[in-house]
């Protein structure tokens, strides 16, 4: 082999080198970002995981608050009876005037039984507002998953509001059903 021939193979070959040694680095920065990015995710995840245990005795004081609270349904027309009178009672009470009602069918889902009732009602804004905050308060587990709210054209100080007002209930289950148990090491 001539002396030419031997320098273009070792420029040849130095070539090579240099594109292997590029491409190796290209494949390792590649393989160093994924591993960081799998680092802060197990980071992240880990420091979520260090709240939510921070927070359990919160959570579970909420979860004994709520089966020693929340009302069990014995019937769905008791239900529906007890959310109306207390519709009644509480539009009464706000100055609102209920001026149509219709029931809603019943839903039990894994968590609760929900009764539902669409009332159409007539009053001032601020009437419509202390009505909706006095139903809503947690112990009542009362709630307004719905609510459309039109000026009244005769009379620019009222207001017609479509209010859709589910009252929630517990599912009659032993505790231990509900529950989902966590270990921490």
């Amino acid at each position: 082999m001539k002396a030419s021939e031997q320098r273009l193979v070792l420029v040849l070959i130095i070539l090579v080198a240099v594109f292997a040694t590029g491409f190796t680095t290209m494949r390792m920065l590649n393989w160093q970002r994924t591993l960081e990015k799998k680092a802060r995710s197990v980071v992240m995840r880990t420091n979520e995981t260090k709240q939510l245990l921070t927070e359990a005795p919160m959570w579970e004081e909420r979860l004994a608050w709520l089966r020693t609270a929340q009302p069990q349904m014995t019937s769905v027309n008791k239900a529906n009876n007890d959310l109306d009178q207390s519709l009644v009672e509480t539009a009464k009470n706000s100055s609102v005037t209920i001026e149509n009602k219709q029931l809603q069918e019943p839903v039990e889902t894994s968590y609760f039984h929900q009764v539902g009732e669409t009332v159409l009602v007539k009053t001032e804004v601020k009437s419509l507002m202390h009505w909706l905050h006095e139903l809503q308060s947690p112990e009542s587990f009362t709630l307004v998953s719905h609510l459309t709210v039109q000026p009244v054209p005769e009379d620019a100080s009222k207001v017609t509001a479509t209010v859709h007002v589910s009252r929630l209930f517990s599912l009659n289950k032993p505790a231990a059903e509900n529950t989902v148990e966590t270990k921490t090491p």
